[in-house]
């Protein structure tokens, strides 16, 4: 670039109206090409591609397009970022504010189970596709995160923790009435164990005791299924495989729908079931998700980030002249 320069100076001397001002373009070209440098030096990629892409931009220099290429290939992964969140905003249900209203105000037996097993897998898949984001960035940027990426970074993050706010909010929905529904079934089988056990020896009031828990099982069949679906619908790993959550429930259920070898001590835990069931009616745990965290649109998510897009449609554009030079516009 100062061999260019030197040139430029001497031809600005001779003919000022026809050199200054390609010297003047030179010489900014330089300007950013000595920022990107140090840029480099400094271990900031980010701003050493920006400048070396206007560097470039101006007067087109081997130099300039070491730098660019080398910091192009830092920074390419942010497309792949930008494809996920893309996906994820694709696969977000339509009208959640809707599907919110709708659900709490109706009675779970009552729920549109092929919908909201949709919303559920439509919520997961859109949580995943963000997931991939998060790491994709994590692998580039182990150790330090530019402000402009980090600010990115928590944006998919907030987005992530609307998408997994209104999943659980379904699903707590779902398991506080169903434990109401539990509550009911342990008062009842507790009440009729503990009279037959006060009337017969154990092993009596046992054989007794069968039918009124096949008629709790057969009652509460149709909260169990609810949330069997609910679980392989939510699950973030592979299909057919049920959520995190699930194993806890399902061993409440459990507790409750059977007794251990000992019946005799079903009545006796009477207590513990309780206050298990309890603490998935209080309502400070069902909380009502603040969409306002995320955005339900992918062009409002990019204009909270327009630096970051703005690269990444330079990274396009320098795709396009690295590969075929510049053009004449």
């Amino acid at each position: 670039m100062e061999p260019i320069i030197a040139i430029l100076e001497t031809l600005a001397v001779l003919e000022p109206e026809v050199y200054q001002i390609k010297l003047k373009t030179a010489q900014m070209a330089l300007v950013k090409l000595q920022e990107a440098q140090s840029y480099m030096a400094k271990g900031n990629f980010y701003l050493a591609y920006l400048a070396s892409h206007k560097s470039y931009r101006i007067i087109p220099t081997g130099e300039s397009k070491k730098i660019l290429i080398k910091t192009e290939s830092m920074l390419s992964y942010a497309v792949g970022v930008h494809t996920n969140i893309g996906k994820s905003f694709q696969y977000l249900p339509e009208k959640i504010p809707e599907l919110l209203s709708k659900y709490q105000n109706l009675p779970i037996l009552e729920w549109d189970l092929i919908e909201i097993n949709s919303v559920l897998g439509q919520l997961r898949n859109a949580a995943k596709a963000l997931n991939s984001s998060l790491l994709a960035i994590e692998r580039e940027h182990n150790s330090y995160l530019f402000p402009e990426i980090e600010k990115w970074q928590a944006g998919i993050r907030n987005q992530q923790g609307m998408i997994q706010s209104t999943q659980n909010y379904l699903i707590d929905i779902a398991l506080s009435d169903s434990a109401v529904m539990l509550q009911t079934l342990n008062i009842k089988l507790t009440e009729e164990s503990a009279n037959l056990l006060s009337l017969v020896r154990s092993s009596l009031a046992e054989a007794a005791i069968q039918p009124y828990f096949i008629q709790a099982k057969k009652d509460f069949e149709p909260y169990a299924n609810l949330a069997i679906n609910l679980s392989l619908s939510s699950s973030l790993t592979q299909r057919n495989t049920h959520a995190k959550w699930y194993s806890h429930w399902s061993s409440i259920e459990m507790q409750v729908l059977e007794y251990s070898d000992s019946f005799s001590e079903y009545p006796k835990a009477f207590p513990d079931r309780e206050k298990v069931l309890s603490t998935f009616k209080q309502e400070s745990k069902i909380r009502v998700p603040n969409l306002e965290q995320g955005f339900l649109n992918l062009d409002l998510f990019i204009s909270k980030h327009e630096s970051i897009y703005g690269l990444i449609e330079t990274l396009d554009r320098d795709r396009i002249i690295l590969n075929y030079g510049l053009s004449s516009t």
